[in-house]
């Protein structure tokens, strides 16, 4: 059994190599994502990335829910430095979000853009800004959904090589056919580790 846990560590080190895991928190959300590097796995793709992402949203984070799930997310990235910045990484992708508001099913899949900027400042360890912005209208909303739009900025600090900690920001509109929602709005703590 021992050698089983061992070998399965060994076979996960590497397949999580150069990808990774985070939190986030506040008061009353917590959410977790993984991110995974294609090129890093095998596959003939490099800079591209496949996730997924839960988010157990509370409805005192939005003044539109009564009853809130979790938002379940699965998506799909190509993100690389700018040709000529390096500390500049963009990336261009499409996800899926699902869950249950109040009810009634929803499920949308936003076009968005995601960056980082390694910020030039004169401290002990690397400093980064990073935002993101999703959007899909009625055409890419399904079930009861009818449109989609995420905001997120942030800033992370990297005190220890591969782990980070920051805060940032996010506004998550889930809106359903018959009435505007907002699933998420609010400031949260994150740690992320690189693996």
């Amino acid at each position: 059994m021992l050698k089983k846990i061992a070998l399965t560590l060994l076979v996960s080190t590497a397949l999580f190599a150069e990808n990774h895991v985070g939190i986030n928190v506040n008061e009353h959300d917590v959410g977790g994502d993984i991110r995974l590097d294609l090129g890093r796995m095998g596959y003939a793709i490099n800079n591209a990335y496949i996730g997924a992402r839960v988010l157990n949203g509370d409805k005192r984070n939005s003044d539109t829910i009564n009853d809130t799930d979790p938002l379940l997310e699965a998506s799909f990235m190509v993100m690389q430095s700018v040709r000529g910045v390096p500390e500049l990484k963009v990336g261009f992708g499409v996800k899926t979000e699902y869950t249950k508001i109040d009810g009634s099913y929803y499920l949308a899949a936003p076009l968005g853009v995601e960056g980082e900027l390694q910020l030039p400042l004169q401290l002990p360890f690397p400093t980064y800004m990073n935002g993101a912005f999703y959007y899909a209208p009625s055409a890419l909303s399904f079930q009861d959904s009818d449109g989609y739009t995420e905001i997120r900025v942030g800033v992370d600090f990297e005190p220890i090589e591969h782990a980070r900690i920051g805060f940032g920001y996010r506004s998550i509109d889930t809106d359903l056919i018959m009435r505007n929602v907002t699933y998420n709005d609010s400031w949260y703590f994150n740690m992320r580790l690189d693996f």
